[in-house]
């Protein structure tokens, strides 16, 4: 991290609140699920898939948890009644997992229950290394449920290879990205590279064993990379996508991902958390000032409406 950088990041919690709302405008859909909804829809009409996500995480009192999952029922009603081709993504720490296990299941299962009604799918998003293991159990104790789940592996980890072997099957479906959450180096890659190999390493185990795998990555590296990596093992474009998060500045590469007959969802965070999930975003990923300079003067066309 450069020294500009880490001012940056020292600084974030400092920045007055319409500066981090810049960098809202740029990720987040809005504060809504009606905007939400009307990205993903504008989005639909250029060819790409969405995932709605509800902002929020790391809930520590059960009656918020309610809220966390009324507003993903509602999410999954309204995304039947608007026709959008978009599934929806969630954070069982919104749930209840640091609380109870099984008070983020009752939580949980009534949003499957409500998925099954539409026959839509519900991603389960991987947070930091504490509840890697407790995420993947949920992850395994939903799929016996409803099928139509799945989970994130983060290729920082050391873990994350043999994680995906468990997560075999023609039902699996499995979303890789490098991981965000800083993690010390005992358990989790340092280099830059070494993360890149690992999340070749996973893709390839996930494709060779027959999971649904899901290239979450705006590393034009790593894209090329999985470009390839389908072609030479011949997987049918029906069993695999390529994600990338709403904003990043990537819709170039996203143009010719389509072109060239591939799946591309892109990831729409949305809700009225925009401020601690905007101020988490630049901790991760330092670099997002630049891009949150740009959005200044213009906006991802992906997203003009």
């Amino acid at each position: 991290m450069g020294l500009l950088d880490r001012l940056v990041v020292g600084s974030a919690s400092w920045m007055p609140r319409f500066v981090i709302g810049r960098v809202a405008a740029r990720y987040v859909a809005g504060d809504s699920l009606e905007d939400g909804l009307a990205l993903a829809k504008h989005l639909n009409t250029q060819g790409f898939a969405g995932t709605l996500d509800v902002l929020g995480e790391e809930v520590r009192a059960p009656e918020a948890t309610l809220r966390f999952r009324d507003a993903y029922l509602e999410t999954l009603d309204g995304i039947a009644n608007s026709g959008a081709d978009c599934n929806v993504s969630l954070k069982l720490t919104a749930l209840g997992l640091r609380i109870d296990p099984e008070l983020c299941w009752d939580n949980l299962a009534a949003i499957l229950d409500r998925a099954r009604e539409f026959d839509n799918f519900v991603r389960f998003d991987m947070e930091d290394s504490s509840i890697t293991q407790a995420t993947l159990e949920m992850c395994h104790r939903a799929r016996e449920y409803y099928p139509r789940c799945g989970t994130v592996l983060q290729a920082s980890l050391r873990r994350t290879l043999e994680d995906a072997r468990g997560l075999a099957g023609a039902e699996s479906n499995v979303r890789i990205c490098k991981g965000a959450y800083v993690e010390p180096e005992a358990i989790a890659f340092q280099e830059f590279q070494e993360v890149r190999d690992s999340f070749m390493a996973v893709a390839r185990q996930l494709l060779e064993q027959g999971s649904y795998a899901c290239f979450a990555t705006h590393d034009l590296w790593l894209i090329e990379g999985c470009e390839a990596l389908v072609a030479e093992l011949g997987v049918a474009p029906d069993r695999y996508e390529f994600q990338a998060l709403s904003g990043v500045p990537v819709e170039a590469t996203l143009d010719q991902l389509l072109a060239s007959g591939h799946r591309v969802r892109y990831y729409i965070p949305f809700g009225s958390e925009w401020y601690a999930y905007s101020l988490r975003r630049m901790r991760e990923n330092p670099a997002i000032w630049r891009h949150t300079l740009r959005a200044m003067f213009s906006r991802s066309r992906h997203r003009r409406r």
